[in-house]
């Protein structure tokens, strides 16, 4: 690694991050993504509660081309060689850390007696897409959805960059009942995942299971069985309602 270079060499290889490695007050500060992973070491990114996990297997891999060349997407590691299933889908366990992601950059607030839907989507391989969501359920009856999908400008939400989106109007806070969020990145040339996550909270009364609050990972096959991040995730974060 070199000082102010996005650059870097293992093994011969020559590999490329997205950020440098910095010199401050006669101190070098290097990402700790890049050397661990090169190290050996398999590094996780937990988003709803902010920690990085470290773990060493004891061996140090060696890249080759064959293997696929790694880029870095806002800090996640994806190689399309390893996360890429044989019809294209990102698989299931690189999947979750993009949605875990973009999920923590999602949020209902209130601003000057106004309510906001805000976002930030995660950058992410470009044959793939962000898909969203957001059903808001009424104690009066009905449902608000708002999508990326849909056809009515007034629920429409991007699928990419930053967007604020405007609900006040639309929506009487006080009618609410409950929300649900479902976030996937898709192929874009096929429209299809391998999972999505679900996030699910409940103002008054609780779901089916008893709780009043949700979030999980589900994936397209049943036979492969959902993977729970209620207990971390934050969700006061999310909703300022």
């Amino acid at each position: 690694m070199v000082v102010g270079k996005s650059e870097y060499t293992v093994n011969g290889k020559t590999m490329e991050m997205d950020t440098t490695v910095l010199l401050l007050e006669d101190r070098t500060f290097v990402p700790v993504r890049f050397v661990s992973e090169v190290l050996g070491a398999n590094v996780e990114w937990n988003a709803s509660i902010r920690t990085v996990y470290i773990t060493t297997g004891g061996t140090v891999p060696t890249p080759s081309p064959e293997e696929g060349e790694i880029r870095y997407y806002d800090g996640i590691a994806f190689n399309p060689a390893t996360d890429v299933d044989e019809f294209g889908r990102m698989t299931i366990e690189k999947s979750q850390e993009f949605l875990l992601k973009m999920a923590d950059q999602l949020a209902f607030v209130k601003e000057n007696g106004r309510y906001y839907i805000v976002g930030e989507y995660p950058e992410i391989p470009e044959e793939f897409e962000w898909a969203v969501g957001i059903g808001i359920n009424l104690k009066s009856g009905g449902r608000r959805n708002f999508s990326t999908l849909t056809a009515r400008k007034e629920y429409l939400i991007p699928n990419e960059g930053s967007f604020k989106k405007d609900t006040t109007g639309l929506i009487n806070i006080n009618d609410i009942d409950s929300f649900g969020i479902t976030i996937s990145v898709l192929n874009k040339d096929i429209n299809e995942d391998l999972g999505i996550l679900e996030i699910a909270y409940v103002i008054d009364g609780t779901l089916s299971d008893g709780n009043d609050r949700r979030v999980a990972f589900v994936p397209e096959s049943s036979s492969i069985p959902q993977i729970s991040y209620t207990d971390s995730f934050n969700f006061e974060k999310m909703f300022q309602w």
